[in-house]
């Protein structure tokens, strides 16, 4: 965003949603598990491990870990990604999996066990993709359990809880303006330039104000309530995690120095799902290898409904990508899933993309060195970045807008209802 005159008092925070989507959004979570409250999320380590920060949105929703750290809540997580589109209510393509095992037997007419379960979540069939690649056999297992559990399989009317969502319990006006806040500086112990690094803060309400460094490595945070906030580096690649708890933000409180440490020696980072999960959808799109019409072929049919994150961190087949792409390519609408185009039919794009993700996200595909984009510079930092938590977790989020009192309104694919946010306070109603 370009910078505006000190006189300028023209609110510029972006109001970011990350719900806890399925592919747009994005969704605050804590680990779970069966606990009623949040943990306490534990202290930065002086070398900290680089999967840590369980504030890290991005890599909890590529780890399925939204709900829980495992069971049958973890199960629902994956179900959510994996299941739902072919096995509800509506489709007609696959059988609904409620009360799966009260069944005498599977549609292969195997009796319903955890054995013959397993085993055709892993090898698929001839409509269904084979999973055995794409999840674990802890994966599997918690999605057992799961249709084990009395509360499979919801069709998404009573969205599971976020404990993160504590704006109507804390409290907590949130920030507006550019500046008169928290300052400080970030030190790369390299030498590298210190510009464009996103500082955040997150409120005890559980929103969070991201700002970025100038030239010099300064930042400045607007205006905040006094109080304890935690302080954290919010996509630290290609440096190592920071995050600091519990600090004292007062006014222009000056913070002591950030001094952030590579992960690598040089600007090619190791390919390891922790740090991929920090990528934006196009930088790893760039880092995998294939052509341009390749490339374009998937932003043409594949970024209209949701993120490249979630295609990529699938490894499947040739014969499950077909499935995959044709469902997404051939259908019309969500859950009930007409099919406009036969499978059969000639469809150029679809063969490109099909062949492509197998060979970049097959099975036996390995990933070159990682590199991530410049960061901001110049006017480009100049720039506050807000993001609330909802008061449920495994949304959707489609079609936001604001209306004239500057409320943000939206839907949410699966459910019934629609969610208004007020900025002001970051409660949703």
């Amino acid at each position: 965003m370009p910078a505006q005159p000190p006189n300028d008092r023209r609110p510029r925070a972006i109001a970011i949603f990350l719900g806890l989507m399925a592919l747009l959004l994005a969704g605050a979570t804590a680990r779970l598990g069966m606990a009623k409250t949040p943990p306490k999320p534990p202290k930065a380590a002086a070398t900290p491990d680089l999967s840590t920060d369980d504030l890290q949105r991005s890599r909890r929703l590529d780890t399925y870990t939204i709900l829980a750290e495992s069971g049958a809540s973890r199960g629902e997580n994956i179900y959510f990604y994996k299941c739902w589109m072919c096995h509800n209510q509506y489709a007609k393509s696959a059988p609904l999996l409620k009360d799966l095992f009260k069944h005498e037997s599977l549609s292969s007419g195997d009796p319903v066990t955890d054995d013959n379960v397993t085993a055709k979540i892993k090898e698929g069939g001839a409509g269904m993709p084979a999973f055995r690649t794409s999840l674990s056999d802890a994966d599997i297992s918690d999605l057992v359990a799961y249709f084990h559990s009395g509360k499979c399989c919801v069709e998404g009317e009573n969205p599971p809880a976020n404990p993160w969502y504590r704006a109507e319990t804390q409290k907590w006006p949130v920030q507006y303006g550019l500046t008169g806040g928290a300052t400080g500086m970030i030190r790369i112990a390299s030498g590298d330039s210190p510009e464009g690094v996103g500082v955040q803060l997150i409120a005890p309400n559980g929103i969070r104000t991201t700002v970025y460094t100038n030239a010099d490595g300064k930042f400045e945070f607007p205006k905040m309530q006094a109080g304890s906030y935690i302080l954290r580096i919010p996509t630290p690649v290609p440096f190592k995690p920071y995050r600091r708890d519990s600090v004292s933000i007062n006014g222009a409180t000056k913070l002591d120095d950030i001094v952030l440490e590579r992960v690598a020696d040089s600007d090619n980072l190791p390919a390891t799902p922790v740090l991929e999960s920090q990528l934006s959808s196009a930088e790893i799109l760039w880092n995998l290898p294939g052509t341009a019409e390749e490339k374009a072929m998937l932003q043409k049919n594949c970024s209209g409904c949701h993120s490249w994150q979630q295609i990529f961190r699938n490894r499947y087949d040739e014969h499950s990508w077909s499935l995959i792409v044709d469902r997404m390519m051939h259908f019309t609408g969500t859950a009930i899933a007409i099919r406009n185009k036969p499978m059969s039919a000639p469809d150029p794009e679809f063969n490109i993309l099909v062949k492509f993700l197998t060979r970049v996200r097959g099975p036996e595909s390995k990933d070159d060195p990682l590199r991530v984009f410049p960061r901001p510079r110049g006017e480009s930092t100049r720039v506050v970045v807000t993001e609330y938590e909802l008061p449920q977790q495994l949304l959707a989020l489609h079609d936001a807008t604001a209306d004239g009192q500057g409320n943000i309104w939206f839907t949410s694919h699966k459910t019934r209802v629609v969610g208004k946010l007020d900025p002001k306070t970051g409660i949703v109603t």
